[in-house]
């Protein structure tokens, strides 16, 4: 039998990979699929609450790492994979993004001469700036089999000298798991515990250290948001790094009233059901970028480049820059009508995870 670590670091990770182990259950006597945690998350709402809820408790092993922060947590999740893969070595090595989890254990692996498949592979923003771009290209380079989640990706591999055999395009598994989940998301009753009425309100979410190490745009852009909470309500979901930075701004009032919430991160129902009917999700989220598109929900992306460019293209995904004044004014021309319909997008159409595991299952 033969034995695949997949890899989990973080919250976007596991939900892709609940969707995928439905898939290989079609392959369980054949194939034997480790879930390796690395503990790269390891909040309460951004780990432990997403796994119970997604019923990830089959988690083969956790990383013992021993660094919280910067490069040293990289350095020791790969030291302690390292150790595991001595005593318990896989015959191939799944990896899902572009987080550090997925690099750490890829650069592993590539040293151990394990091949390595990347799930989303060949996404580019053409923009070095996001660490995600550089873990992305590396990642890519290390790996044996290169899985595509859109004919875009397949062209920027082709166009980098990569081998056309070597890249397969399978569709976006994190299609399947918004598919796998709505149906829970719609008995959330998270719009009832925030006081929002459906398609009232603006989501928003901020969370890349590129834009939250950028203090006077952070500043004005909270500014902005007062104004724009005289419009209409916004829900701006902080994630825990958000939330420290905001907590050292003494500027920042973190309860400036009822149109202007400030929430916790949600679990991922919750946060479906907050998307799915949110009029705009202003945001710097993959995860989001691609979910809006995937429901329809009209998302604006802060930033002058996006690595998710095929919701640009085909879904209801617009880049808004830095300037807030340009920011406040496209807001508020979605508010009152301007909207994208998008296209359907090949391959997001929730069975992305039968065909990594059918074409995985066929790798000798």
């Amino acid at each position: 039998m033969k034995k695949i670590d997949i890899i989990v670091g973080i919250r976007p990770d596991f939900i892709r990979a609940s969707a995928l182990l439905n898939s290989f259950q079609d392959f369980e006597d054949i194939l034997d699929i480790r879930l390796i945690h690395t503990g790269q998350h390891y909040d309460p709402e951004l780990n432990q609450d997403i796994l119970d809820q997604l019923h990830l408790s089959s988690i083969h092993s956790y990383l013992d790492i021993n660094v919280i922060e910067g490069i040293g947590k990289m350095a020791s999740m790969m030291m302690s994979y390292e150790n595991q893969v001595h005593i318990d070595r896989p015959d191939m090595v799944l990896v899902i993004g572009n987080s550090d989890s997925a690099l750490a254990c890829s650069l592993v692996a590539s040293r151990s001469h394990i091949p390595i498949i990347h799930v989303d592979a060949g996404v580019r923003s053409f923009d070095n700036q996001p660490h995600e771009e550089r873990n992305d290209m590396l990642i890519d380079r290390l790996s044996a089999y290169l899985f595509t989640s859109n004919e875009e990706a397949v062209i920027n591999l082709i166009r980098e000298g990569y081998d056309n055999q070597n890249i397969i395009e399978v569709g976006n598994i994190r299609a399947d798991a918004v598919f796998a989940n709505l149906g829970y998301a719609e008995d959330s009753n998270v719009l009832d515990r925030f006081g929002l009425d459906e398609n009232s309100y603006i989501l928003l979410t901020m969370h890349h250290d590129h834009i939250l190490k950028n203090i006077d745009f952070l500043s004005s852009f909270l500014t902005m948001l007062e104004r724009l909470s005289e419009r209409l309500r916004i829900c701006m979901i902080l994630h825990p790094k958000t939330l420290q930075i905001l907590e050292d701004m003494p500027e920042v009032m973190l309860d400036p009233g009822v149109n202007l919430q400030f929430v916790s991160s949600q679990n991922y129902h919750d946060l479906l059901k907050l998307l799915k009917h949110a009029v705009v999700v202003v945001t710097d989220s993959q995860g989001l970028q691609e979910e809006s598109s995937i429901l329809g929900v009209q998302c604006l992306t802060i930033g002058n480049s996006s690595n998710r460019p095929v919701t640009l293209s085909k879904g209801t995904n617009t880049l808004i820059g830095f300037d807030i004044q340009a920011i406040e004014s496209k807001i508020v021309s979605v508010i009152e009508g301007d909207k994208i319909d998008g296209y359907p997008i090949d391959g997001w159409e929730g069975k992305a995870g039968q065909r990594i595991a059918k074409y995985t299952s066929e790798i000798e």
